[in-house]
């Protein structure tokens, strides 16, 4: 999980030359010890070797123009009105241009009119890419999510030809049931809970579900496999009371549930969740056939070893580690903090346990939370205690039954069944409407008091409190010691990965000012993606925006941004934008001891393009950055004869993303950077930054970083030096980090 690089090869046959020796030597007497040192040794070995060999395979099919023949593996479940592109999962298995030795997944992102079914043939051109996704603090790891869950390579779609019109049953299934579903309100949840597909559930509904605690319940997971398990087997064993006893068997309903359970997963396309979930229900029935008489901890412990020797790259799984955390949380509490006897015989006090198992739970679970999401529902408690019950009782048993009847043309049960699933989810989201109050977030830096859980009940259980006073006020004082770190650092300056745009933060640790805003696109912006939960990440609010000119790629989260900040100022060179303070050469402004001292552009114009970029020189009176936005070769002169040697700063934001129309030769002579820093995506139409400028700041021996191969790239500012740090090699250095900024900014 921690490695910066995976091991060379011949770092890699070094160690296991030296566990070889390391077993001959070792005494006998040692046997235990040997064989400890020995099994983590190999462990290192597979799982390195394992993700060696995954990157070799995937490397030959990055960057090129391939045709190939593929099988459909997401199932069709587009509404019939929806014409938008999206991205279709294919199992590449043949190709003119290479040998497979095995068959990759590429996501394709489909644009043509005729929508594939799985299990249909089809021979794809396309041009292939890798998944690099944005790498900033706070945001999400893109990049690991891909290689945790292989989905590294997607594709552009030049041609396609059905050479197979042949349908999985998986597809059949879904064809059968898709038109009582469609004529629900919540289709894309139940559709997500039948088949596994999330891509239907709408932007408003996920939002809701994450901000109220009960994502985990439309997702695909453990709890799903068991409840189909269960109910299989309640039947199966329900039926049996009308068989002879030679027909009975105790492990009858339990093969059954678990091939229900089997095809289940496999009806949701076993993505990583339903494997794990199968595969951990597989061992525990083994386990129970064997009568092995081993404690919850040993089975858990014995699961999750088998589930990362058949894949160690799960354990970059961020829903493996909730799973896992969720089933050591229950244990953990069902051991140290039990209900009192009284109240597990009478069922008139179920509320009472569900209570005490959702009020656990949700305390235990802070950590994980924090550590994943940034931040916890406040009403999650009482939102799970209304959801889970519904979803697990009534809704996905109702889709289930909805499912079978379908498929042998009940119409008017599927329909019914459908109309109770879809019932049950309204007065569910009416309910969580009605009591989503309140995200809480918290800056990194005070993840350490999620643990309070966890040492709360370790103290009442242990009364540790009665002879360990001081002990235990040393470690609450440990954990709140956040509220009173010393930074680092007197002013910061953040330039984040936003793709081809442009987004920089410059903040004293506390309030910050915002130089551009990223894009924003039809359903998401780099606003939502990007910059806000960095803000959030580092608990930071924005004092001020300023905008440098007003092409998407700088302007487009503006409205999002003042919408939820609506007290910070305003800064720009257009007379359309609603200024509080105006960008024109000659004015400046002071924040925070530090000076923002404006050079361009000389007059206000209605519509702000790139030569009229407001350019500003931010100094504390020794280090300055300059920040050009998309300022032009013509302005560049403009400012060398107005400004001369003024214009020379410590650090330069990259004019115009490394265009061929900026960063000329006087202009960089005269700037003279300690390091110049560029804002671009990996795959961009225009393929910047341009070969001519990057060889033009190298022959001028200048420092030169680029978002797409760096990530976030930080400034660190004391009273007497300076410091950078790249998220990539400083930050969050990883192996998965380091391979794929090694691969090559643009093909």
């Amino acid at each position: 999980m921690f490695l910066s690089s995976l091991p060379s090869y011949e770092q890699w046959y070094m160690l296991a030359i030296v566990l070889v020796n390391f077993i001959l030597i070792v005494p006998s007497t040692y046997y235990r010890f040997t064989i400890m040192i020995a099994v983590f040794i190999l462990s290192f070995l597979w799982s390195t070797a394992y993700s060696h060999q995954y990157l070799s395979n995937i490397e030959p099919y990055i960057d090129k123009t391939l045709v190939v023949q593929a099988k459909v593996e997401t199932i069709d479940v587009q509404a019939q009105n929806i014409t938008e592109p999206y991205y279709i999962k294919f199992a590449l298995i043949n190709s003119d241009q290479h040998y497979l030795s095995f068959n990759p997944t590429i996501s394709v992102y489909w644009d043509q009119p005729i929508i594939p079914k799985a299990g249909q043939i089809w021979q794809l051109t396309l041009k292939t890419k890798v998944s690099q996704g944005y790498l900033n603090e706070g945001g999400f790891d893109s990049q690991r999510f891909a290689i945790a869950n292989r989905r590294l390579l997607s594709a552009k779609l030049k041609q396609a030809k059905l050479l197979e019109d042949k349908r999985d049953v998986r597809q059949v299934i879904a064809d059968y049931a898709l038109p009582y579903i469609n004529l629900c309100v919540y289709r894309g949840i139940m559709i997500a809970l039948a088949f596994g597909e999330r891509t239907q559930i709408s932007g408003e509904d996920r939002l809701i579900m994450m901000q109220t605690g009960i994502a985990h319940l439309m997702a695909i997971s453990g709890m799903h496999i068991l409840l189909v398990f269960y109910f299989c087997w309640f039947i199966v064993k329900t039926a049996m009371f009308l068989l002879p006893n030679r027909y009975i068997h105790y492990f009858v309903p339990i093969i059954v549930g678990w091939l229900s359970a089997l095809f289940y997963a496999w009806l949701t396309g076993f993505n990583p969740p339903t494997l794990r979930a199968i595969f951990a229900l597989s061992i525990w029935i083994y386990l129970r056939y064997q009568s092995y008489h081993l404690s919850a901890w040993q089975k858990v412990n014995r699961i999750i070893a088998i589930l990362l020797l058949f894949d160690p790259l799960m354990i970059l799984s961020e829903s493996f580690w909730l799973s896992c955390y969720a089933v050591i949380s229950l244990l953990f509490l069902s051991q140290w903090m039990p209900l009192p006897h009284r109240f597990k015989q009478k069922k008139r006090w179920y509320l009472i346990r569900l209570l005490h198992l959702q009020f656990g739970l949700t305390l235990l679970l802070l950590p994980i939370q924090f550590f994943i999401f940034h931040g916890i529902s406040t009403v999650a408690l009482f939102s799970n205690l209304i959801a889970i019950p519904l979803i697990t009782l009534c809704t996905f048993p109702a889709i289930l039954l909805a499912l079978l009847f379908s498929l042998v043309n009940c119409f008017y049960l599927s329909l019914w069944f459908c109309f109770v699933a879809d019932i049950s989810l309204k007065g569910l989201f009416l309910c969580l409407k009605a009591m989503n109050m309140l995200w809480l977030t918290l800056p990194a830096n005070f993840y350490l008091l999620s643990l309070i859980g966890w040492l709360m009940i370790i103290v009442i259980r242990t009364e540790l409190w009665r002879h360990f006073f001081v002990t235990i006020l040393s470690i609450l004082c440990l954990m709140i010691s956040p509220f009173f770190v010393v930074l680092d650092y007197v002013w910061r300056v953040d330039m984040l990965d936003v793709g081809h745009g442009l987004a920089i933060v410059i903040h004293n640790g506390k309030s910050a000012i915002l130089y551009d805003t990223g894009a924003k696109w039809d359903k998401n912006s780099v606003a939502e993606q990007v910059i806000i939960p960095f803000l959030l990440q580092h608990n930071l609010t924005i004092e001020g925006i300023i905008i440098s000119h007003q092409h998407n790629d700088h302007i487009g989260g503006l409205n999002i941004l003042k919408r939820i900040y609506p007290k910070a100022w305003l800064m720009s060179s257009s007379s359309s934008l609603n200024n509080d303070y105006l960008c024109l050469a000659g004015n400046h402004i002071t924040w925070k001891q530090l000076s923002f001292n404006i050079l361009w552009p000389k007059k206000l114009v209605n519509y702000a393009q790139n030569k009229d970029s407001c350019v500003i020189q931010i100094t504390d009176g020794l280090f300055s950055v300059l920040l050009t936005g998309d300022l032009e070769r013509t302005q560049e002169y403009q400012l060398i004869e107005q400004y001369g040697v003024k214009l020379s700063s410590t650090f330069l934001q990259v004019p115009h993303h490394g265009s061929m129309s900026s960063s000329s030769y006087a202009f960089l002579n005269r700037v003279k950077p300690k390091s110049a820093l560029v804002s671009t995506s990996r795959y961009n139409a225009w393929n910047l930054p341009a070969d001519k400028i990057t060889l033009r700041y190298h022959e001028l021996n200048l420092d030169y970083h680029v978002t797409a191969r760096t990530g976030q790239i930080s400034l660190f500012f004391n009273k007497l030096a300076w410091n950078i740090k790249t998220m990539r090699e400083q930050v969050s250095p990883r192996w998965y980090h380091d391979w794929l900024g090694r691969l090559p900014i643009y093909e």
